[in-house]
C-alpha cells in the first residue's frame, strides 16, 4: 500500500522555523494500530492523518510518537496547506475537518495565512505542586488545570531560562503537558509561552495550536484584548495569532511543504 506523505512546517517565520508535522492523506483508515506505528516511525511531534468525506469535508486525526491526541493545532495547519496547496481542495475556500474535537474550520486571510476556528479551552484554579516546581525548576505564580497545565511566570527571562527535568514531567500525570508562559516586551507580541508534554513523547514542542486555545483566553481577559499574538520560545521560534470569538479561538500562521513523498507500508 502506498500513499502520499508530506513533512510540513507549521506557524512558521522563515526557513527551518515553526513545528515540523507529517501529513499522510489515506485511501482507507487504517487501524490504530497501524497509525501509531506509522506515528513513531516517523517520529514527528505530531502527524496528522486525512480521509476524504463530502465535497470539502475531511476526517482528521493526530498521532504523537507515543500516542494518539484529541486535537492539535499546528498539524492541522499542516494538513490544510497541504490539501490547498496540492489542489486536493479549492483555494480560498474552507475545509472542514472532522475530528475527536468536533468540526475544526480552516481557511485563509486577506494575508494568505492559514486561519482555524478552534474551541477555546477552559482551565481552573490550582494549587502549585511540589512535583511541578521539581519538574520545571522554578515556582509559577499562578497554575491552571485543565487539559494541559498553565503556568503563569512574572518575568519573561524565567521563560527563556527553564530548563525542565522531563523525567519528572513525564511523571506529572494530571495533565496532557506542561504550558509556561509570561507577557513579554518583544516588539510585535503580546505574550510568549513554551510547551513540554514529554509524557506523549515531545519533551518541548515547537509550536503548539492547541495549548493557544488555553493562552489566548487567559491573555485576552488579562490584557482586555481580543487579538493577539504569541511567541513560542522554543529552538526553532514560533508565530501564532490568536483571536477570541465567544467560545471560539481563531489561530493563524504560516505553514510551507519541507518534503513531500510516498509511503509504503
Amino acid at each position: 500500500m502506498k500513499f502520499p506523505y508530506f513533512s510540513v512546517n507549521a506557524f512558521c517565520k522563515g526557513s527551518f522555523s515553526g513545528n515540523p508535522a507529517g501529513v499522510c492523506i489515506l485511501e482507507e483508515w487504517l487501524s490504530t494500530d497501524e497509525l501509531q506505528n506509522m506515528a513513531s516511525q516517523l517520529y514527528f511531534p505530531d502527524t496528522a492523518f486525512i480521509f476524504p468525506g463530502k465535497k470539502e469535508s475531511w476526517s482528521i486525526r493526530w498521532f504523537t510518537p507515543k500516542s494518539e491526541v484529541d486535537l492539535c493545532g499546528h498539524a492541522t495547519m499542516a494538513a490544510a496547506h497541504v490539501l490547498f496547496e496540492e489542489g486536493l481542495v479549492t483555494k480560498g475556500s474552507e475545509i472542514i475537518f472532522s475530528s475527536n474535537s468536533g468540526e475544526l474550520r480552516v481557511g485563509t486571510d486577506e494575508k494568505h495565512r492559514l486561519r482555524m476556528d478552534f474551541p477555546s479551552l477552559k482551565a481552573r484554579n490550582s494549587p502549585v505542586s511540589p512535583a511541578l516546581v521539581e519538574g520545571l525548576g522554578a515556582y509559577p505564580d499562578e497554575v491552571y488545570m485543565g487539559t494541559n497545565c498553565l503556568c503563569v511566570f512574572g518575568e519573561e527571562e524565567t521563560i527563556h531560562a527553564l530548563e525542565p527535568d522531563f523525567r519528572i514531567l513525564a511523571g506529572f500525570n494530571s495533565c496532557l503537558g506542561v504550558i509556561v508562559t509570561a507577557k513579554t516586551s518583544k516588539i510585535g507580541y503580546h505574550f510568549l509561552s513554551r510547551y513540554f508534554a514529554p509524557s506523549v513523547g515531545i519533551d518541548e514542542d515547537h509550536a503548539t495550536g492547541s495549548a493557544h486555545c488555553l493562552l489566548a483566553p487567559y491573555w485576552g481577559a488579562k490584557l482586555d484584548k481580543d487579538k493577539l499574538v504569541g511567541f513560542q520560545a522554543s529552538p526553532r521560534g514560533a508565530e501564532i495569532r490568536c483571536e477570541l470569538k465567544d467560545d471560539r479561538v481563531i489561530l493563524s500562521g504560516v505553514a510551507e511543504t519541507f518534503v513531500r513523498g510516498k509511503m509504503t507500508f
